[in-house]
Order: structure tokens, then sequence, then C-alpha cells
């Protein structure tokens, strides 16, 4: 009884972490994507506005 349960237990565990693992891939790919919209973004502003507008 106590080898099934620890078997069990195991399973569970060894899902919640590919659970957490798969999510925090996520993140990371979700963040490094940010990042770049971020980066693009800021050098489009960037070449645009070359003289100060004083209006």
């Amino acid at each position: 009884m106590y080898a099934v349960i620890a078997i069990a237990a195991f399973f569970v565990i060894g899902w919640l972490i590919g659970l957490v693992f798969g999510l925090l891939k996520w993140v990371l790919i979700i963040g490094v994507i940010g990042l770049a919209v971020m980066g693009v973004m800021k050098l489009a502003r960037g070449s645009k506005s070359k003289s100060p507008d004083w209006s």
C-alpha cells in the first residue's frame, strides 16, 4: 500500500515540476519577445526624432 502511495506521489511531483518548468519556459519566451519589441520600438522612435521638436 505504501509503495502505491509513494509511486503516485512521485507521479504527481513529476507532473507538478513539469508544469512549473513549462510555465517558466513560456514566461521566458514571452519576456524575450516583449524585450525585442520594446527594443525595436525604441530604435524606430529614436531614428525618427533626431532633431528636437520645440513646438
